[in-house]
């Protein structure tokens, strides 16, 4: 089984202590009071209204070496006090490092990705503290310009933490977590309450991946992300199945933000004792009591798809109305590169009943999960060597293609990977205005086998082949193509192609009878190597209303081979997640069942067995094969 750099048997979990209330005098009791037998590890963080003292600090360092947990300081610089670079002086690190060791994580930054990649204009102005990050260039031309730009807020905001050999992670309530590991931050931590989990793990996990960590990890904002309604049972019940949910996914650290000892949110107050934050408690002490006796594999979750977040992509998911926070110019709002990615929200979806395009696979629905169960959306930076642990791979939203990247997926398919892409993704230009260029001026017959010639406007529904070089990729055509055309969604630009090596699996088809042979390509196979490239002829992104159906269609018959070419496949209810393991040849499987109210069952298919699981409502549980 190919392996990648991480290592799921890690695990910290715990609390970030200090979100509403900071009791500088009694902080290491209140630590210990809420940490000891529920946690083995801790952040504090810092505000830049009440700074702690020194012997503070040395307190904290002293407890942690106590009581063996790894402890960091959130916001130590974003929210330094006025006139001060961060709240912890050189002499001060030196101090602690000299106490924690190996223990101290170092300095957390926050929400920098949302801050000045995703928010609206408004939160430019107002409740600015002392070190807030100015709002970025509104005259940036180019993606590309505009991800540099970013990169280098962050190597400026880390670097002094970075001078002192401190530690550096980042919690990240966005996707774009691969450009703070490109700006030298260590360990990439996910903010998994705002936006959707289930895409932004991979994008987390996928970064470090990407960047060659060991660890990845999360930190779970449930208090002001899972729900406006404290006292709703849904919102209770989210909270059992973030745990869960990181946990499946491999997440190395598992941090609560708050709740378990106040709320302060939404107009709303409760105290320690109240139901809601006893609640916080409890499912925090039942998850690590859980995670410390079920210690997991370390090579997982298996996975055997990636999509690739392409150079200069802005994708947010949290919030993103403008790409990269550039304002009042509508190039810049969220279009159809960012909606590309609303395509990863059928990953989890069966295929309805009544969807004649969605095919069995060794007989099986195994159009409900990716090959054992997970993806990860990897940068496009990352290295081939890395690339090549997939077997498939998909381009989604933006990507400002270069020669390096092309020459990088060419070598990708021709040591035996499979490929995904459109036309949209093969272009030069940076600039969200200006026409697409496609790289090579237009010849890509090394991994597309055809030439880019012309381009037209076409609506008009499409046949498709029904043979592939890919095992068990299904696409929903017949031998003869006589039949209706599938998927008329309206005008799009086409690029014309004049084909070399390739073979046309689907074409441009007004008429039920078999196309006259004039009939424009819309996808492209070729065989390229022991790999095989599929080209989508689409100058607009996949998240193109007139694009994203058959798009879709083509991601889905990719989700189910992988899945069909899985050594462990599950079956049944979609809504269970479910991840795998292996370590010393043997497998492990996580099953939860992420229904609120009501039992799910599944079959787990290995070596030729079936074994079905019944799950209660927001049931988890392991099974080892």
């Amino acid at each position: 089984m190919k392996r990648n750099n991480l290592d799921a048997s890690k695990l910290m979990y715990g609390v970030s202590y200090g979100d509403h209330i900071m009791n500088p005098e009694g902080i290491v009791k209140e630590l210990e009071s809420l940490l000891v037998g529920t946690a083995n590890a801790f952040l504090v963080r810092l505000w830049c209204n009440a700074p702690l003292s020194e012997e503070a600090y040395l307190e904290i360092a002293r407890f942690a070496v106590k009581q063996n947990m790894p402890f960091g300081f959130l916001y130590a610089t974003q929210h330094a006090p006025e006139g001060e670079i961060s709240h912890i002086s050189p002499e001060l690190c030196q101090k602690i490092k000299a106490i924690g060791g190996e223990l101290f994580l170092g300095e957390v930054y926050g929400e920098s990705g949302s801050e000045v990649g995703a928010k609206d204009k408004g939160y430019f102005t107002e409740n600015r503290r002392p070190n807030h990050a100015p709002m970025p260039p509104q005259d940036t031309q180019t993606m590309t310009q505009a991800a540099k730009d970013y990169t280098d807020h962050l190597e400026h905001l880390s670097a002094y933490s970075k001078s002192l050999g401190m530690g550096t992670l980042i919690v990240e309530a966005t996707a774009l977590s691969r450009y703070a590991l490109a700006a030298g931050i260590d360990v990439p931590i996910l903010e998994a309450c705002p936006g959707n989990v289930e895409r932004l793990v991979p994008f987390t996990r996928g970064a470090a991946i990407g960047y060659g960590k060991k660890l990845w990890g999360s930190f779970i904002a449930h208090e002001w992300y899972a729900g406006y309604n404290h006292a709703d049972a849904l919102k209770r019940k989210r909270l059992e199945l973030f745990y869960k949910y990181l946990y499946l996914s491999g997440s190395n650290i598992i941090f609560l933000e708050s709740g378990s000892t106040e709320l302060q949110s939404f107009g709303e107050e409760h105290g320690y004792d109240s139901p809601l934050c006893q609640n916080y408690r409890r499912v925090m002490k039942e998850n690590f009591d859980y995670m410390s006796a079920n210690k997991r594999p370390a090579n997982g979750p298996l996975t055997n798809i990636a999509f690739i977040m392409g150079e200069g992509d802005g994708f947010t998911d949290f919030m993103g109305g403008s790409a990269w926070c550039r304002f009042d110019r509508e190039e810049w709002g969220k279009s159809a590169s960012e909606r590309s990615w609303d395509i990863l929200k059928s990953v989890y979806r069966s295929g309805d009943w009544h969807d004649s395009h969605t095919y069995a696979n060794c007989g099986l629905d195994l159009s409900g999960a990716p090959g054992y169960g997970s993806y990860d959306i990897l940068p496009a930076e990352t290295p081939i060597e890395q690339l090549q642990s997939y077997d498939y791979l998909v381009f989604l939203g933006w990507n400002t293609m270069s020669g390096a990247l092309y020459e990088k997926l060419t070598a990708y398919v021709k040591n035996g990977g499979n490929l995904l892409m459109s036309v949209a993704h093969l272009s030069e230009n940076a600039n969200r205005k200006s026409a697409l260029e496609p790289v090579n001026s237009g010849d890509v017959t090394a991994l597309f086998g055809c030439r880019i010639t012309g381009a037209a406007r076409y609506n008009h529904g499409v046949k498709f082949d029904n043979k592939s070089y890919i095992p068990e990729m299904q696409y929903p055509g017949t031998p003869n193509k006589v039949c209706d055309p599938v998927y008329p969604e309206g005008f799009a630009d086409y690029a014309r192609v004049e084909l070399t090596t390739g073979t046309v699996r689907a074409e441009l088809v007004d008429r039920f009878s078999a196309p006259a042979g004039d009939s424009v390509p819309v996808v492209i196979e070729n065989k390229c190597g022991k790999g095989t490239a599929i080209l989508t002829t689409h100058m607009a992104y996949p998240g193109d209303p007139a694009v994203m159906p058959i798009y879709t269609r083509l991601v889905k018959a990719l989700l189910a081979a992988s899945h069909a070419n899985a050594e462990v496949k599950v079956t049944g209810a979609d809504k269970v997640r479910f991840s795998v393991f292996e370590e010393n040849g043997k497998y492990t499987v996580y099953l939860l069942n992420t229904d609120f109210d009501t039992p799910a069952c599944v079959s787990i298919h290995y070596a030729g067995n079936k074994q079905n699981v019944l799950l209660p409502a927001l049931g988890f549980q392991k099974v080892e094969l």
